[in-house]
């Protein structure tokens, strides 16, 4: 089986925070976050493996610290899991103070990605983790990956109780 490390899928990007990108509280809107989240995520995942993929899910979505206008962030995401078609991305939004120089981790979230094709038309590569990080993230998949089949077990009875 073909393998790749966590490193060939990272994906990389910076934004600066407008006045616009905020919500009444003067700092970055949730919903903002987490459609940069959804870009740099997706490209971790073609970076794997190159087929159509659509989100299935985000968990473990933490707001650690507030962003506001004098900062500017950088995400960084990277495939940690691979499980049949699902392909699981971790992403980290480290935001840097532009008066004080100080950056400190403001978000982070696992997302759930989708391969659209059967893996038997596609091969998805096995995923490697080199860095302490990263082997620190990978070595919690197996968790992550049960949780999310246990709820998806009980998504019938969930939806069941919600009304419409």
């Amino acid at each position: 089986m073909e393998q790749k490390t966590c490193q060939d899928t990272r994906t990389v990007s910076e934004r600066i925070i407008f006045d616009k990108d905020l919500n009444d509280k003067q700092t970055l809107f949730g919903g903002k976050t987490l459609s940069l989240l959804d870009e740099n995520a997706g490209l971790a995942s073609f970076k794997l493996v190159h087929a159509k993929i659509a989100t299935a899910g985000y968990d473990h979505v933490n707001f650690w610290r507030p962003i506001t206008t004098d900062k500017y962030i950088k995400l960084e995401s990277f495939v940690t899991g691979v499980s049949g078609r699902q392909i699981e991305v971790f992403t980290k939004v480290i935001s840097h103070d532009l008066k004080t120089d100080i950056s400190e981790i403001a978000f982070t979230s696992f997302c759930t990605l989708m391969v659209l094709r059967s893996t038997s038309e596609i091969e998805i590569p096995e995923i490697v983790a080199e860095t302490d990080e990263e082997k620190y993230l990978c070595s919690g998949f197996a968790n992550r990956l049960s949780e999310r089949k246990k709820i998806f077990s009980h998504k019938d009875e969930f939806i069941s109780h919600l009304t419409i």
